[in-house]
């Protein structure tokens, strides 16, 4: 009898050592609740996973590790298990130190000695469940940003279709979302941007990495022309290519400005080039960075003759003293609103009297450059002086007439040789003076260059009224 119970009873033995070893090496949670709900049994996984130490938990309420806003959850599920009825769930537990873990759990209602037990398996899932809640939150912020974002954004198949799009690419294109969504992008672009686009999406599509942007041209729904900045890259699941996702800068604000700029600039060069007055630019030093065609033509030299050398190589001493004064105005942050004339000496060694008009242009409140505008003024110049040398042998003129003695003298052989030239001889049978009186006369007006001589007449020289006084005389008479 004894070797009949002592086999059965060994082989009983190894069965409970052998399911000890399995519950005791799980990594996941087993536990026995008895009928009223009380933790008879768990392995140490179990603690492991819920943070609190064996005496505080067998013999205790399973409601005890259970979160207040789940009770009623786990009361729920309670009554379905004590109906025999399986349904696995996942819940949250609290530990001892008040953080909240998620737990999967399977169970089984099953008869030990006589009364009803719950078996249950528990799998840490809390890594999951954050890792899900940061995957929510993070596709929440993608979606916002998405969706929000002042680019354009979308992404298309391998194939060229449009599979989403953004509020701002919606509104750019100026259609609906519907009829965007599932159109090729050849609906939405020129020839040549299309061209470009299906390249780089290609050289995508076979491996190859591209960092730079592709300027764009998009033809809007009612035909309006738009210019964007593009930079994509590919979408994978696993190791196949799905599609592309890019980004779109609207830029055509920017490419007008250029537009403009460019078109501003021509006609800045056009005026430079072919104004009717010198235009120059100097630096600080007073060196010709650009000189127009009439500049040039003052000087007489060629572009690559002015550029980079000093302006005064070409100015007299004292319109080199105006330029610098003019110069440290200019540092000084003063406005300079008068024109000032200068000499300039030209090439071929003539001299042009130039007024000239400059302003600074400055950068961050520094003088980087200082423009001009120069108008020949020579022919005034000219006549200025020659009105002046004229006032002033008038001024003489007078004088030798009227303010000295012999004037009346004077005066009547002005008259004689403004009607015709005589010798002196002639000139005394003529006004029936001494000849020597004559001849003394002669020479005053000779030396004040009131009168000139031709010695080249056979006999004697002959005498006729300068050409500086003849257009004084009949003011004179």
């Amino acid at each position: 009898m004894d070797e009949k119970i002592d086999d059965p009873h060994q082989l009983m033995y190894e069965s409970e050592r052998y399911l000890k070893a399995i519950i005791d090496s799980s990594i996941d949670g087993i536990t026995v609740v008895d009928e009223h709900g009380k933790f008879e049994f768990a392995n140490d996984s179990f603690f492991r996973i819920i943070e609190w130490p064996r005496e505080e938990i067998i013999g205790n309420y399973f409601m005890k590790i259970i979160p207040e806003d789940m009770k009623e959850l786990c009361i729920q599920k309670w009554d379905t298990i004590q109906k025999g009825i399986p349904d696995d769930f996942e819940i949250g537990i609290t530990t001892k130190s008040g953080r909240i873990k998620y737990v999967r759990v399977a169970h089984k209602l099953t008869l030990i000695n006589g009364k009803n037990k719950v078996v249950s398996v528990i799998k840490n899932i809390t890594e999951n469940k954050e890792l899900e809640s940061f995957l929510k939150e993070s596709e929440a912020k993608y979606k916002d940003l998405f969706e929000n974002a002042e680019d354009i954004m979308y992404t298309i198949d391998n194939q060229g279709f449009i599979r989403t799009i953004n509020k701002s690419g919606v509104k750019s294109l100026g259609g609906e979302k519907e009829e965007i969504i599932g159109s090729h992008i050849s609906n939405w672009l020129t020839s040549e941007s299309l061209k470009s686009s299906m390249d780089i999406l290609a050289k995508q599509m076979s491996g190859e990495f591209l960092e730079e942007t592709v300027l764009i041209e998009v033809i809007t729904k009612d035909g309006t022309l738009k210019w964007g900045e593009s930079k994509t890259r590919i979408l994978k699941d696993g190791d196949t290519i799905t599609g592309v996702h890019g980004i779109v800068r609207d830029i055509t604000e920017k490419i007008k400005l250029e537009q403009e700029l460019k078109e501003s600039e021509a006609k800045y060069r056009d005026l430079f080039d072919y104004a009717q007055d010198a235009m120059y630019v100097l630096d600080k030093k007073c060196n010709v960075l650009k000189m127009n065609q009439k500049g040039l033509e003052m000087l007489g030299c060629t572009k690559e003759e002015v550029i980079g050398k000093s302006i005064f190589i070409w100015l007299t001493p004292e319109s080199i003293k105006i330029i610098e004064e003019r110069r440290k105005k200019h540092l000084a942050g003063e406005t300079l609103k008068k024109t000032e004339v200068i000499e300039i000496i030209s090439r071929n060694g003539e001299h042009r009297w130039i007024e000239i008009k400059t302003r600074p242009i400055l950068d961050n409140g520094k003088i980087v450059e200082v423009h001009g505008i120069g108008r020949d003024v020579t022919e005034n110049k000219k006549l200025k002086l020659k009105l002046n040398n004229s006032n002033k042998q008038r001024k003489l003129l007078c004088y030798l007439v009227k303010g000295t003695r012999g004037g009346e003298t004077r005066a009547l052989i002005l008259k004689n040789l403004s009607e015709r030239s005589n010798n002196a001889n002639q000139l005394a049978n003529i006004l029936k003076m001494d000849y020597k009186t004559i001849r003394y006369h002669l020479e005053i007006l000779m030396r004040n260059d009131i009168i000139t001589m031709d010695k080249n007449v056979k006999g004697s020289a002959i005498y006729f009224i300068s050409g500086k006084v003849s257009a004084d005389l009949s003011d004179l008479e």
